[in-house]
C-alpha cells in the first residue's frame, strides 16, 4: 500500500500541458485497482491562508491548501516555493501520513523543489515529472549555446534566470527516487548532463489520453454551419498557443502561399497569444485564417470534427496532448520533424512529417508542400486517419501511463 501525494503549483504549465496530465493520469489512476491511496494537494495563494479536503471517492481525496501570498507580485503566473512554504505544507498534511504506509510525493516542476528537499529529509519517495525541456525552450534549440553555458565558470552567466531554472531541475532530478521523461531526446539529455546517481532514474512514459473524451458522434455539417463555413470547407486546424516557438508565424505563412491551389482551403486557429500579432500577419489572407481565442473542451471536440487536417509545426515539444487528441480523433496529422515525432511516429504511416532547420524550425516551403499534398490526397488522408488511431491505441492511452506511472509508485 501507498499513499500517493500529487501537487498542483501555480503555474502558466498547469493550465495547458501539465493540466491535462493531471486529469487524465488521475482519472486513469482512480480506474485501477490498485494499492493506494490518491491525494491531490492543490496549492494556491491569497490574502488569508486556508486548508480544505474532500473525500471524492474510496481511492482519492482532494486536498486545498492556500498559502499566505506576501512576497508574490500581482499577476505573477510562476510562484516557486519556499523552504518556509514547504514546511508548512508538510505540517498541514501529516494527518494523512501513516508511518506504516509508504508515501510517495509526485511533483511536475522545479517551482516545487523544497518539497522534494523535505520528502528526502523524511524518507519519503519522490516521483519527478520532467514536462518541459528547458534547454530547448530557453536557449531556441541551440545545443551549443547552452553547452557553452553549462561549462562556463563565469559567475555572471550561472546567476542568469533561465540557467538558473534548469541548475534547480538537475538538483529536482537527483533528488528524485524517480524521473518520468515523455520523450527519449529529453532522457537522454537529463542521463547526460544531470549527474544522476543512476540512470536507471529515468523512465520513458509518455502522455497518455482518456480517448472516449474525444470521441463522441457530432455532426461535421451542423457544427460548420454554426461557425460559419461551407459544408465543402477543407479545414486546418491548429490548436495550442499562439507563439513563435509553435510555429504559428511559420505556419500562416505557409498556408498563404498555396492558396490558389486550394480555393475551399480554410485555417482554424484555436489557442491564446499574440492576436494583435497574428491578426497583422494574416491580414492579407484574413477571409481564410480565422480565430477563435481560447477554446474549453467541448469546444475543442467541436474543432476535431470538422478538422480535415491538425497542424502541429512546433519547434519543441515533448509529448503533445494535442497531437494525442487529433489522433484518437482520426485527424490526419502534419508535424514537425523534432524529437518529440520520432519513433513511433512514422512519416507518411500515420503522420506526415515537416522538415526542420539544425534548429527545428519548421521549413516555410516543405510545410506549404506538405498541406497541399494533404489537401490534394483523400487516400492518405483516409490512410493517416486509421492509422493514427492505431497508433494512439498501441501507444498513447491514459491506462498505459498509469500502470506505468503506478509501478514506480509502489516499487
Amino acid at each position: 500500500m501507498s499513499n500517493i501525494f500529487y501537487f498542483e503549483t501555480p503555474s502558466e504549465a498547469f493550465g495547458h500541458g501539465v493540466g491535462s496530465y493531471t486529469g487524465n493520469l488521475l482519472g486513469a489512476v482512480e480506474r485501477l485497482n490498485a494499492p493506494c491511496n490518491l491525494y491531490f494537494v492543490r496549492l494556491s495563494f491569497g490574502k488569508k491562508t486556508g486548508f480544505s479536503s474532500r473525500k471524492i471517492n474510496h481511492k482519492r481525496t482532494d486536498i486545498d491548501i492556500v498559502l499566505n501570498e506576501a512576497g508574490i507580485k500581482k499577476g505573477q503566473s510562476e510562484v516557486g516555493l519556499k523552504p518556509m512554504m514547504a514546511r508548512a505544507i508538510i505540517c498541514l498534511l501529516s494527518g494523512f501520513f501513516d508511518e506504516k504506509i509508504k508515501t510517495v510525493f509526485h511533483l511536475n516542476t522545479v517551482l516545487q523543489l523544497p518539497l522534494a528537499d523535505l520528502a528526502n529529509e523524511y524518507d519519503f519517495k519522490v516521483v519527478y515529472t520532467n514536462h518541459v525541456s528547458l534547454w530547448r525552450v530557453f536557449y531556441s534549440n541551440d545545443i551549443n549555446a547552452f553547452k557553452k553555458d553549462w561549462k562556463s565558470t563565469d559567475p555572471k552567466e550561472k546567476k542568469n534566470i533561465f540557467f538558473q531554472s534548469i541548475i534547480f531541475e538537475k538538483k529536482l532530478c537527483q533528488q528524485a527516487n524517480h524521473i518520468i521523461s515523455l520523450s527519449s531526446d529529453s532522457s537522454r539529455f537529463m542521463q547526460k548532463y544531470y549527474e544522476l546517481s543512476d540512470q536507471n532514474q529515468v523512465h520513458l512514459i509518455p502522455n497518455g489520453l482518456i480517448s472516449e473524451v474525444y470521441n463522441r458522434n457530432l455532426n461535421k455539417e451542423i457544427i460548420k454551419s454554426s461557425l460559419g463555413f461551407n459544408e465543402n470547407d477543407f479545414i486546418f486546424l491548429y490548436v495550442g498557443r499562439l507563439s513563435e516557438q509553435k510555429g504559428v508565424d511559420i505556419l500562416i505563412k505557409s498556408f498563404s502561399k498555396k492558396l490558389k491551389s486550394m480555393p475551399n482551403a480554410r485555417l482554424l486557429i484555436v489557442g491564446k497569444g499574440n492576436m494583435e500579432h497574428y491578426l497583422s500577419i494574416s491580414a492579407s489572407v484574413c477571409g481564410r485564417v480565422s480565430f477563435t481565442g481560447y477554446a474549453d473542451k467541448e469546444n475543442i471536440k467541436r474543432y476535431y470534427t470538422i478538422a480535415d487536417a491538425g497542424l502541429i509545426p512546433s519547434m519543441t515539444e515533448q509529448s503533445s496532448f494535442t497531437a494525442l487528441e487529433m489522433l484518437s480523433s482520426g485527424v490526419p496529422l502534419i508535424v514537425s520533424d523534432i524529437p518529440a515525432f520520432a519513433k513511433p511516429f512514422e512519416d507518411k504511416l500515420n503522420v506526415i512529417k515537416v522538415k526542420t532547420d539544425i534548429f527545428d524550425r519548421v521549413d516555410e516551403k516543405n510545410l506549404s508542400a506538405q498541406m497541399l499534398g494533404l489537401y490534394q490526397n483523400q487516400q492518405l488522408r483516409a490512410k493517416l486517419s486509421e492509422n493514427g488511431q492505431l497508433l494512439f491505441n498501441m501507444h498513447f492511452t491514459a491506462k498505459q501511463m498509469a500502470e506505468k506511472t503506478l509501478q514506480l509508485y509502489l516499487s
